[in-house]
């Protein structure tokens, strides 16, 4: 599948709530599409469910919505670089793996009930938002996170995914260990979402709903097959590519970032101004955008994991949805 990007928030057309609109009936419908990437449980409140900025895009009668939410709040894209990649964290490079585990573990048992209350009024805002339009029977489908590796297997025990160009700090090796560490912040971050869906669904009856797709993924995670083989097909996550050498070299190129790497510069820096920096960097802007799409899509699926998470969603719509047109879909975070 050819993909498209929005490049204020990575939206692709093949991500799933494209793909699940493409697939229910009737057509066409109305859609609108907008999750952004980097938003947690603030910014979604802020930007994306304030009737001014909003009010246009949902449309008269909205439907439904399905909403991804959390991952950006426990600190997910830090367990990725950190943990799998052994990339600093440019919002505090003194970071080490296992305070990255500790705070999303931490938000997600010790601070448990901050957490689901925060999600809680995601959902609720969200309610309020489809039913000011006077559909009373507007609906929210959350969805969960998919386990990213397979924890029974061995052959990962010794396999790093730091990236060949990065050769001045000590590798973060994918144990058998690791791997049931991440997993299980990645089950425990959908029962919490899971919870809050149940308490909200006690006050709004049939019209919250949490979708839990990580079977859909048996068999298509890393550490399934050999590792690392970033064009393996069957793994249904985003990795780097092979040509890893061309993306040190531009990265080096950068000043701020070769000094972040490198360990020379404890300064902290914002993903924003990180994308920044890439996108203004001299040479051709194909390339820079590519590559700052490869840096962001990392750890999130591939169309073919998109493909099964609409798969997944879609029973679930058509056996509760009622028979209207118009539709919004897709707000998320991830």
């Amino acid at each position: 599948m050819r993909q498209t990007f929005d490049a204020t928030c990575f939206r692709f057309d093949g991500a799933y709530p494209v793909l699940l609109n493409a697939n229910l009936p009737p057509r066409p419908s109305k859609f609108n599409f907008v999750a952004c990437s980097g938003d947690n449980f603030p910014t979604i409140r802020q930007k994306q469910l304030q009737p001014a900025f909003l009010r246009p895009r949902w449309g008269d009668r909205p439907e439904f919505v399905t909403l991804s939410m959390g991952g950006n709040d426990i600190g997910f894209k830090e367990l990725v670089i950190l943990c799998v990649y052994s990339i600093p964290n440019p919002l505090s490079p003194s970071m080490s793996c296992l305070e990255a585990i500790e705070r999303s573990q931490w938000i997600l048992n010790n601070d448990a009930s901050t957490f689901v209350e925060d999600a809680m009024s995601v959902i609720f805002a969200t309610l309020r938002q489809g039913g000011s339009r006077g559909v009373q029977n507007f609906k929210v489908y959350v969805t969960g996170y998919a386990q990213f590796f397979n924890e029974r297997t061995t052959q990962c025990d010794d396999v790093s995914f730091r990236p060949t160009w990065l050769r001045l700090r000590a590798e973060e090796k994918l144990t058998t260990e690791r791997r049931r560490t991440l997993n299980k912040i990645a089950r425990d971050l959908n029962a919490r979402l899971g919870e809050a869906v149940m308490r909200v669904s006690v006050g709004a009856p049939g019209r919250v709903f949490f979708i839990n797709y990580d079977a859909q993924f048996e068999g298509h995670r890393f550490c399934d097959r050999e590792e690392p083989n970033p064009n393996d097909a069957e793994t249904w996550f985003l990795t780097y590519g092979a040509d890893q050498a061309a993306l040190g070299d531009f990265l080096n190129s950068i000043p701020q970032i070769r000094d972040l790497l490198s360990g020379r510069s404890n300064k902290t820096m914002s993903y924003d101004t990180l994308y920044r920096l890439i996108l203004d960097a001299p040479g051709n802007d194909k390339e820079k955008r590519d590559t700052l799409v490869g840096l962001v899509r990392v750890f999130h699926p591939k169309v073919a994991g998109h493909m099964a998470i609409a798969r997944r969603l879609r029973p679930v719509v058509l056996a509760t949805r009622r028979p209207v047109a118009a539709r919004v879909n897709g707000t998320s975070t991830s």
